[in-house]
């Protein structure tokens, strides 16, 4: 029989107890002298709760083998799979370690700009191309200079999409009538890319500038440096958004060794411009290419050449073009001979592979 004494440090009535708890608290109250135990009742409580612990014990101990099996049944199953499929699975390992290899060593830029809560994917990019938009974002009209096939037109392009603005597109000219339009024999205006552009806003390429005729372009320089232009209709103001590129392979000084069908601009004209050199990214070339092994002798070729002074332009389109040939089945020296050396006397082209 179990009688309570009354002491300060009895514990909560409403206290409640699982089944491995109870002797617990019994064993503590009788270490506190708070319960009193008789011997025979003593042994028949702990009699019982030596059964309860037993049973409690095989219950668990059951419990643990039933979610061990449980586990390794899981674990076999998970074997016999992955065994089944060894060969898929390493494959798709393999590819897996090749692509992060790829990311890891990867030396061209991929480019994501924010404009406001939107987010414009331009993907792999030039390696001068965050300087460019820095150049035209600041309003200056930019002379970018680079060689035949180096990006230039598609550095512009891309700068439109990063301003996610319209592009608009102007070669070289012969006649101010290409970038001021006219009126024709029916009174209606023919317009032009530039107008388009300085009207409405957008981004403007002049393309091969240093190709055109410098008395046509005279006409270019009010527009430019004062903010507005002489239309055949009327006087218009320069759009907040217009941005203006001329692209060329020369500073505008006439022609060189290499880009003999340069023209000399007058000087007016250039000092309406900030100058931009684009050099080729041979890394973007590269991968774009995706001929490791021709672009990498193109770009030894092209090397060589420069270094002999030799008056041959190697540009990635060599790269591009060769490594599509040969994707396609045609034989490496066709391709060497009409993609990279393209009429080249024989006696210049050993003297370059001499020198690779």
């Amino acid at each position: 029989m179990i009688q309570a004494k009354s002491t300060k440090n009895n514990r909560q009535n409403n206290t409640t107890f699982g089944k491995t708890s109870l002797e617990d608290y019994i064993i503590e109250l009788i270490k506190n002298n708070i319960v009193v135990i008789e011997k025979d009742v003593e042994k028949k409580i702990y009699a019982d709760i030596k059964e309860r612990l037993k049973i409690d014990f095989v219950q668990q101990e059951n419990n643990f083998k039933n979610s061990n099996q449980l586990v390794n049944d899981k674990l076999i199953a998970l074997n016999r799979r992955i065994g089944s499929a060894e060969g898929n699975l390493k494959a798709e390992l393999k590819k897996l370690k090749e692509e992060i290899d790829a990311k890891k060593n990867k030396k061209t830029i991929d480019i994501v700009v924010k404009k406001g809560n939107k987010s414009i994917d331009l993907g792999t990019q030039h390696i001068q191309f965050e300087n460019l938009l820095k150049y035209v974002q600041a309003k200056v009209n930019v002379y970018l200079v680079g060689s035949a096939g180096s990006g230039k037109t598609t550095a512009a392009k891309n700068i439109a999409k990063a301003l996610d603005i319209p592009f608009y597109f102007t070669g070289a000219i012969a006649s101010e009538f290409k970038l001021t339009g006219f009126i024709n024999a029916q009174g209606n205006i023919v317009s032009t890319e530039f107008r388009k552009a300085y009207e409405s806003g957008g981004l403007f390429l002049f393309d091969e500038i240093d190709a055109s005729y410098p008395q046509a372009i005279l006409a270019f320089n009010a527009a430019l440096a004062n903010d507005f232009m002489d239309f055949p209709d009327k006087k218009i103001e320069r759009h907040k958004d217009f941005y203006c590129i001329a692209a060329a392979n020369t500073y505008g000084s006439g022609a060189d060794r290499e880009y003999i069908g340069r023209n000399q601009l007058d000087a007016a004209s250039l000092d309406r411009f900030v100058f931009f050199d684009w050099n080729i990214d041979e890394d973007l070339e590269r991968e774009l290419a995706n001929n490791d092994d021709w672009v990498n002798y193109v770009q030894k070729v092209r090397k060589s050449a420069k270094k002999l002074g030799i008056r041959f332009v190697i540009s990635p389109r060599a790269s591009f073009y060769g490594a599509t040939l040969l994707e396609v089945g045609i034989d490496r020296k066709e391709v060497e001979k009409n993609v990279l050396w393209k009429g080249l006397d024989l006696a210049t082209v050993q003297q370059i592979k001499n020198n690779l």
